[in-house]
């Protein structure tokens, strides 16, 4: 897995997802932002959440800060080379990854989070430098419209579906999902492609593009 990942780490999204489209794979995740200028690449396998809309569960519930019951069960089981990957149907109004949440996966070697919905305490996440993506954010908490789904379970976002089994990709560009058993396939196209945009970049820098299918 570490050999894949480092693999992958290699390419940007743009080049990622230029390959998934050349082999007929749905793998970019749209709508989601990186929370920090500067952020760079990150690669990982996924770890994917997903979170139930359900309000007032006493199941989900803590009081004051720190992180709900849900979030808990996430932050027990993440681990070194794991990218989070949490559903919550894109939602805007609650957001259940933070500070503290950041802060404790940066010391379990988590590499990053993915949000397909909001995060709070941006200003502490971009303070410690732990990457994350999101749809946006918003100061408020989710354990009172949210509760725990399932972890380690295939999830949909978009028409993307991502399992444990698959790898991660995201930079400032985007995020990208890589299906596990093609990664292989992916790297190598990958390979070829970008060959191909550094050949046309040295081209374009001494502008003697004639043709770009010359390459």
């Amino acid at each position: 897995m570490q050999d894949i990942c480092a693999r992958l780490s290699e390419f940007a999204t743009s080049e990622l997802s230029d390959t998934l489209d050349e082999l007929g794979i749905h793998g970019v995740l749209t709508g989601l932002s990186a929370q920090r200028v500067g952020q760079g690449r990150i690669a990982g396998r996924a770890l994917p959440v997903h979170l139930v809309p359900k309000s007032g569960d006493p199941a989900a519930y803590r009081f004051g800060g720190g992180v709900g019951k849900p979030l808990e069960q996430v932050l027990q089981i993440m681990a070194d080379g794991d990218v989070v990957i949490m559903d919550l149907q894109g939602a805007n109004h609650a957001s259940a990854w933070g500070g503290l949440a950041s802060r404790l996966a940066q010391r379990r070697g988590v590499r990053g989070t993915i949000m397909w919905g909001t995060c709070r305490d941006v200003e502490e996440i971009r303070e410690v430098g732990y990457p994350v993506w999101a749809v946006g954010v918003c100061p408020r908490r989710s354990r009172n419209d949210f509760t725990f789904g399932s972890i380690n379970q295939p999830i949909t976002i978009g028409n993307v579906r991502i399992s444990r089994d698959d790898y991660i990709v995201a930079d400032e560009s985007g995020v990208v999902v890589i299906p596990g058993p093609r990664a292989g396939e992916v790297i190598e196209l990958a390979t070829r492609i970008s060959e191909q945009e550094k050949t046309l970049l040295l081209r374009v820098k001494s502008d003697t593009v004639t043709s770009w299918d010359e390459v």
